[in-house]
């Protein structure tokens, strides 16, 4: 069989000056445009509700709802979320998306969910779905993301949660964990990380390949990242990509896309604020001992290895089952099947209260 990690390293050596070069033709030709053709653009963009249309026959048929959420003297955007099920259920249901994805993603695990008597939330980060947009990559922090969460849940006076965390959505939720634990009394962690780990950076870089190629090609491209086609590869049709690409009708919705790869510090030597974040994160988390479930895909880019192994050191009690089949975005084809998981864990520990 062959032993693809022995190939990784050699590969990245290889691509490195590509991606340089490509890189560097692509912020001169950027510069360029800018220079000759300079625009004003507003600091935050709101995607138009046309640019929706048609979703329903893609199965996203929720009523929107948005609050503009305040936290000292920070006023933030306008956010969206869904939220369904029974409004005054005694178990709410968070679930939180990652990158480049949005509330779309979740629509058929919000539909079971619901239909068990579950209220179920899913928001949109500023950035992404159909919430406001900074236009500037400088106004993306992974404080931004852990602030809007964190005032979320305290607006909307949300407890007993089930916290639900995918791809980038994890850093974010589990850091947020740690600051309101009291309103936490479940996770379930689906395909995501916890980067930072503490060994060799060349064991890190081979662990961590899949996200470093994703950052790369966003270094290269970045607001103009084609979604549409990297969404492909994740073997999602054409028709159902336009649900995922909707919020970004030109490459100025995208800077929330380009700039949330660049927060996840994957390497040791990234920002200190965040590696720092994470660490204590993951402090905090050895220490949980509320339920935990894990359903990590077996074919998607964090579902086997080091990353389910982290968290698999991380919550020794915690109920691990593996899912066969559905890549990285498989809420997109075993959504159902998640849902499912998900009921029956929440039932079970229900009982055991």
């Amino acid at each position: 069989m062959l032993n693809k990690k022995r190939y990784i390293v050699p590969v990245m050596i290889f691509m490195f000056p590509i991606i340089l070069s490509l890189a560097v033709i692509r912020h001169a030709a950027s510069f360029l445009f800018r220079a000759l053709k300079p625009k004003n653009y507003p600091p935050v963009l709101r995607t138009p509700e046309e640019s929706f249309a048609g979703l329903q026959s893609l199965g996203y048929t929720f009523t929107p709802n948005f609050l503009e959420l305040c936290g000292g003297n920070l006023h933030l955007p306008r956010v969206h979320y869904v939220d369904e099920g029974p409004p005054n259920s005694d178990r709410v249901i968070l679930l939180i998306h990652g990158e480049p994805t949005w509330s779309f993603l979740y629509r058929f695990m919000i539909k079971s969910l619901a239909s068990n008597g579950y209220r179920v939330i899913a928001l949109d980060f500023i950035g992404f779905g159909k919430s406001d947009k900074y236009t500037s990559l400088d106004m993306y922090t992974h404080d931004l993301h852990t602030l809007t969460l964190r005032l979320f849940i305290e607006h909307l006076k949300l407890s007993k949660i089930t916290l639900v965390v995918h791809d980038w959505g994890g850093p974010v939720g589990l850091s947020v964990v740690k600051e309101v634990p009291h309103l936490i009394d479940s996770l379930c962690i689906l395909n995501t990380v916890l980067p930072c780990r503490e060994d060799t950076v060349l064991k890190h870089i081979v662990n961590m390949f899949h996200f470093l190629t994703w950052s790369a090609v966003i270094f290269v491209c970045q607001t103009h990242l084609p979604l549409g086609a990297l969404l492909g590869y994740a073997s999602i049709d054409s028709k159902t990509r336009r649900g995922y690409t909707a919020p970004f009708p030109n490459y100025r919705y995208k800077a929330g896309v380009a700039r949330w790869p660049q927060l996840v510090p994957m390497l040791p030597w990234g920002n200190k604020r965040i590696i720092e974040d994470m660490r204590s994160t993951k402090r905090f988390l050895r220490t949980w001992n509320k339920p935990v479930l894990m359903l990590f895909s077996d074919d998607g880019i964090s579902g086997s290895g080091a990353s389910k192994e982290l968290f698999k050191s991380l919550f020794p009690h915690g109920e691990d089952i593996p899912i066969k089949g559905g890549g990285h975005l498989y809420q997109e084809f075993k959504g159902e099947e998640l849902a499912e998981h998900l009921t029956r864990f929440l039932r079970k520990h229900s009982a055991v209260k």
